[in-house]
């Protein structure tokens, strides 16, 4: 066949070339149906007629060294000392506040 003849099949009555016409269809989107998960609820049980009874809890008795007690002291009195800027003059005053305060702390422990 040649060139020319080929041409002719595939051109129309006014010479264009034809191109095939292809249907489209639209494909139908479907959402997928989720069944949703049931969350069982806890059981909770009442007790019935249980009364607060308020027992008297004894401490056990703590035992500090004399070293122990003496670092304590020391410490909450550079604490005192430290929310005072170090102001001299005042080191007895912080270290008796603080001696108060570690034997108030212990005793009542």
């Amino acid at each position: 066949m040649n060139r020319k003849e080929g041409d002719k099949k595939s051109r129309t009555a006014t010479g264009k070339k034809t191109a095939a016409k292809k249907k489209v269809t639209k494909k139908k989107i479907t959402k997928k149906k989720v069944s949703k998960k049931k969350v069982a609820k806890k059981k909770v049980a009442i007790k019935k007629g249980s009364k607060k009874r308020t027992v008297a809890r004894k401490r056990a008795a703590v035992t500090v060294s004399d070293r122990e007690r003496y670092e304590m002291i020391q410490r909450h009195a550079y604490f005192l000392a430290e929310a005072r800027n170090f102001h001299p003059g005042h080191e007895q005053d912080d270290w008796h506040e603080a001696e108060r305060f570690v034997d108030q702390m212990l005793n009542k422990g």
